[in-house]
């Protein structure tokens, strides 16, 4: 099911609505950003570069058009980290990238939930010497996991695996993992589950939960 653009429109927070959802070059690229995830779970590596490598071209074709489009700065953000996440020589290359895109989406739409979600992304994945920290990234976590929330009020699964609504269900299996960073197992478990019923195909939720 895909959600209608008003929904689309509301986790804007206080930006004007992105055209660039309903662009196909955005669909195409966040497929892509799909694959490219699932290729890195299952450590195809060249899978992933080759999704990441897509995601990348063809949101830079969507910028040049729509520079102002902050939807695709902070998918474009994530398919560079992700890459950046498989190491190999052009590892500093794609972090500082992913770095640049998500500082140009936070400077247009600061509240917008995918946007925190993915600088939290970067502030947790990112090595010290260039301005990572664990639990910075895990505070920017929760604020996108708040912000999701607080759209979906009435306690519904949204369909966080659209490319209208995504990131929801990230953002609580994140959340989960931070609390196991701590510790705390009970609040992790939660975590999962909740991102479980946002998006009964999250593959690391149900990895995370021993399914």
């Amino acid at each position: 099911m895909v959600v209608g653009l008003s929904m689309a429109a509301a986790l804007t927070q206080g930006a004007e609505p992105d055209a660039a959802l309903a662009d196909p070059q955005y669909t195409l690229a966040y497929q892509e950003f799909r694959v490219l995830q699932e290729a890195v779970l299952a450590k195809r590596d060249s899978d992933a570069k080759r999704a990441g490598d897509i995601c990348i071209t063809t949101l830079e074709a969507l910028i040049q058009r729509q520079p102002r489009s902050f939807e695709a700065l902070a998918l474009q953000s994530a398919c560079y980290g992700y890459l950046a996440n498989l190491g190999g020589m052009a590892a500093i290359r794609n972090g500082s990238r992913s770095g640049k895109s998500i500082e140009a989406a936070l400077a247009l739409a600061p509240k917008n939930p995918r946007v925190i979600l993915v600088d939290g992304f970067g502030l947790y994945f990112r090595p010290k010497f260039v301005g990572g920290d664990k639990g910075k990234g895990c505070a920017r976590i929760r604020e996108a996991t708040k912000t999701f929330d607080s759209h979906n009020s009435n306690g519904a699964p949204s369909p966080s695996n659209s490319r209208l609504d995504w990131g929801a269900a990230e953002a609580h299996y994140w959340s989960g993992r931070c609390a196991r960073d701590a510790g705390d197992t009970a609040t992790a478990r939660a975590e999962f589950e909740k991102a479980l019923a946002l998006d009964p195909n999250l593959a690391i939720a149900k990895k995370a939960l021993g399914r």
